[in-house]
């Protein structure tokens, strides 16, 4: 069994058969597997807890949702007491969403795959999966710089973990943001000034919501500075070439990051995204249970 935590530990041949296996499921090819996943939110969620769903539905496996109110832990049991529980119980594979950033913890546990559905601020490799499988489908994973996000970078686990994935196939990212939303490092990184450099570079373009939840001290920051200069406007993407790509995790925050009028383009491949969630899923169950 693999976790699926990041792309720390994996390497490129992994990281290539995961993502051409999401392709393929999105392209109508089926897969089976035994087992029985819990999947455990502390997050709100739509996209990601309902496409981990139906993933494991698809895919045959018995299927245990564990809400954090009616998890052991609200009576103080430890982490690894309830996973050495669930492992006891037969469990294979756990899929976790917190806002937390205590991943490290959960690398130690073995005979069973727990997969990250968002930890804290660092990580989100399913949501990198679907979005470097989006920019695949697009014919778009070519150059040195084939994505760069905009916005609430610092903040960002699909950032980071996009990141981390990019690298591993050999690519860097481009990061577009004011200095107070800029990361803490920078390698790997390729950092654009305007938005006519990000034009001119013919990279496709993920937009990140400014995360109000994570951020203490957002009252430090001028928002409407931000909206001026950073926003994603139609007059921008007027400049743009006809197959310019623009990708958005989700949820959106119309009128701050991207304009209503922009998040109407045709440029704008949201439900193409959606259209990998499960698929991505699915791959990432496959990994973790050692099928791919």
């Amino acid at each position: 069994m693999n976790h699926l935590l990041d792309f720390k530990n994996m390497n490129q041949e992994e990281a290539s058969k995961i993502l051409e296996t999401t392709t393929k499921i999105n392209g109508g090819e089926q897969y089976q597997a035994q087992g029985h996943t819990v999947i455990k939110f502390e997050e709100p969620s739509t996209r990601t807890k309902v496409s981990f769903t139906i993933a494991a539905q698809k895919l045959g496996l018995d299927l245990i949702l564990l809400e954090d109110e009616n998890s052991s832990q609200t009576k103080g049991e430890s982490l690894e007491h309830e996973i050495q529980t669930l492992i006891s119980l037969g469990v294979e594979s756990l899929v976790v969403r917190t806002g937390k950033d205590n991943i490290e913890e959960y690398r130690k546990f073995e005979n069973i795959s727990i997969i990250s559905a968002g930890f804290g601020a660092i990580s989100h490799p399913t949501q990198s999966i679907l979005d470097i499988s989006t920019l695949i489908k697009y014919k778009k994973l070519k150059g040195t710089v084939p994505l760069i996000f905009i916005g609430d970078i610092r903040h960002s686990r699909v950032y980071s973990s996009t990141k981390e994935l990019l690298n591993l196939l050999g690519f860097k990212v481009g990061i577009f943001a004011p200095d107070f939303f800029l990361p803490d490092e920078d390698d790997g990184c390729y950092i654009f000034s305007s938005w006519d450099e990000v034009i001119d570079s013919n990279s496709s373009i993920n937009l990140l919501r400014v995360q109000k939840e994570r951020i203490s001290n957002i009252d430090d920051y001028d928002l409407d500075d931000y909206i001026n200069s950073f926003q994603l406007t139609d007059k921008i993407l007027e400049k743009t070439n006809p197959d310019f790509l623009v990708m958005h995790p989700m949820p959106m925050n119309i009128g701050i990051e991207i304009s209503q009028e922009a998040s109407a383009n045709n440029r704008f491949k949201y439900l193409d995204q959606l259209s990998f969630a499960i698929p991505s899923r699915i791959s990432s169950y496959l990994y973790g249970l050692g099928k791919i």
